[in-house]
């Protein structure tokens, strides 16, 4: 070997390592595709009522990356940023008529370590940058979209026996790091995947709303001092990690003839 050859290979090894450890640029440590990744079905709880859909859902743990981030005065500045790839797709049961449905997704993680809520924040420039590490190849049908992107179209239905016309997008959280670095274990909470609407009557005159709901546990056996990008994992301890649960999502007044007044369905 010459030592040409041998410098380019100290190069090559060099540059894996640091990535591995997750050097100080974070972006360096980007993770395999498709590492990760998990697929859940929907099902059909004891509150659904008739006509009542759920979209499938695939995902990826959360990832920490250094990317280029909006601050507060307006300008780009680096940010580390959590997110969460997805994709969705309508596949209805034999014994519903396949339509398409409208996916109007919020995505809430909440540490249980730390008792702090966060939304996901939209921005097109992080979502960008998302897109070039999880669909490298620029693929128009893979292509990430915000949450806001991905509700402007209805979610097809996929035929029976065929490849699923999946949705692409992801959940964002720029805060995490300022307000939530230390947390070990935390919740993401997908409304929005299905239609399903109850309520629960309260001894004052409210009634609860809850809509079915995809909760994921999360665990993180670390913190921001030595970050890696696959950190995350999904937290299984206590029984699966992903659940469809009826959630509360908001209080309703009875109006003056009884009845509770409703949001929309999802």
């Amino acid at each position: 070997m010459t030592p040409d050859l041998r410098l380019s290979r100290r190069a090559f090894l060099g540059a894996a390592a640091v990535s591995a450890l997750g050097g100080p640029n974070l972006a360096l440590a980007q993770p395999k595709p498709n590492a990760g990744e998990k697929k859940i079905d929907p099902i059909d709880l004891p509150l659904d009522k008739p006509g009542v859909w759920t979209l499938h859902f695939r995902y990826k743990p959360p990832r920490i990356l250094t990317l280029d981030g909006i601050g507060k005065d307006g300008k780009p500045e680096k940010k580390v940023v959590w997110y969460m790839w997805y994709q969705v797709y309508n596949m209805p049961r034999e014994d519903r008529e396949p339509e398409p449905v409208v996916f109007l997704p919020e995505f809430e993680l909440v540490t249980k370590d730390l008792f702090t809520n966060h939304l996901d924040e939209p921005q097109p420039l992080v979502i960008g940058q998302i897109n070039k590490i999880e669909n490298p190849q620029d693929h128009p049908r893979l292509c990430v979209q915000t949450t806001i992107e991905i509700s402007k179209r209805p979610i097809p239905p996929t035929k029976p026996d065929s490849i699923p016309l999946v949705v692409t997008g992801a959940a964002v959280w720029t805060d995490m790091a300022q307000n939530a670095p230390k947390t070990n274990m935390f919740s993401v909470y997908v409304t929005g995947l299905s239609n399903g609407l109850a309520t629960e009557d309260l001894r004052t005159d409210e009634k609860l709303i809850k809509r079915k709901t995809l909760q994921i546990n999360f665990v993180r056996p670390t913190d921001d001092n030595k970050p890696q990008v696959t950190d995350i994992r999904p937290d299984d301890s206590a029984g699966p990690a992903e659940q469809w649960v009826y959630r509360t999502t908001s209080v309703a007044k009875k109006t003056k003839a009884g009845g509770p007044k409703l949001p929309p369905p999802g």
